[in-house]
């Protein structure tokens, strides 16, 4: 039985999982969107005119 497990511990890849990647890219993804966000609330700010 040591054998075996021997062979599977040193042949037999594991799957990984990188969960950590996916939150930074969701993290990216959200920074990304609140800037363009600010970008054009800025803008819309800058460019609007009062109504009288």
């Amino acid at each position: 039985m040591e054998k075996y497990n021997e062979g599977i511990m040193k042949h037999v890849p594991f799957k990984k999982i990188d969960k950590p990647r996916h939150k930074k890219l969701f993290d990216r993804r959200c920074e990304l969107a609140r800037m363009e966000r600010e970008k054009a609330w800025n803008r819309w700010r800058r460019n609007r005119r009062p109504n009288h």
